[in-house]
């Protein structure tokens, strides 16, 4: 009778397949040994080389299985606001600029919100101006984000359009001829805008957790963008409580 006996590297992986929530080193290399001494320098040696190959993921010195690939977050504008940022980059060229609408959020909230907003990004020295224009190009009501309290009153049962600063490094995709922001700035933007918070309101944990179940988003791009949104602390205390 042959019998077959797995290898170590086929031990670690069936260990952590079966500790779905993720396992630590110590427990593996004791789940390993079972009578047997196992050396950790090798368990280490292994886990690295199957964290690099993409077979396992590590976070916070916790080990699990690595996740089909998940999609990445666009915010597509539709064909409105794809013509309002075409007109906004035809006169002013030189500037840099995003927009979005808030209907791509809906789908990671739990209640649908009584507010819809274009939101468009501008450079600080380019928001008055980027403002002037978009009042020439729209009947909706133009607002700057930095007005919260004006937001608060009309925000509610209309569709407008809120100006905000875009500032530097922020992470933004170019799709086409149009320039949105990535998964990752909105989750800051969440945190920090007044449009987006009277939107969004006590969502942000629920959002967070959604957003980390369905889509591909960079920890480290999100925590770089806090950090420059003054943010990190909050960011990465989201983080802990839904476990990513």
């Amino acid at each position: 009778l042959y019998l077959c006996r797995m290898t170590m590297t086929e031990r670690i992986l069936e260990i952590i397949s079966h500790h779905p929530e993720g396992v630590n080193t110590g427990t593996i290399i004791s789940l390993l040994s079972s009578g047997d001494s196992v050396a950790g320098k090798s368990v280490y040696v292994i886990l690295n080389r199957l964290t690099r190959e993409g077979r396992i993921r590590k976070e916070n010195g916790i080990y699990s299985m690595s996740s089909p690939m998940k999609p990445t977050f666009v915010a597509i504008p539709g064909k409105a606001d794809r013509e309002l940022f075409t007109g906004l980059r035809r006169e002013m060229p030189f500037s840099r600029l995003c927009i979005w609408h808030t209907d791509s959020l809906i789908p990671l909230m739990h209640d649908i919100p009584n507010i819809r907003m274009t939101l468009v990004g501008a450079e600080k020295d380019a928001v008055s101006p980027a403002m002037d224009r978009l009042e020439n190009m729209t009947d909706r009501v133009v607002l700057r984000d930095a007005d919260g309290d004006i937001l608060s009153r009309l925000a509610p049962g209309r569709d407008l359009v809120v100006v905000s600063t875009l500032i530097s490094q922020s992470p933004t995709v170019t799709v086409g001829d149009v320039t949105s922001p990535t998964i990752e700035k909105i989750l800051v933007d969440i945190l920090c805008d007044n449009a987006l918070h009277a939107m969004t309101g006590s969502e942000s944990y629920a959002i967070y957790s959604t957003a980390f179940d369905r889509y591909s988003i960079s920890r480290k791009a999100l925590l770089r963008y806090a950090g420059r949104r003054n943010r990190k602390d909050v960011v990465e205390t989201i983080l802990n409580e839904i476990g990513r």
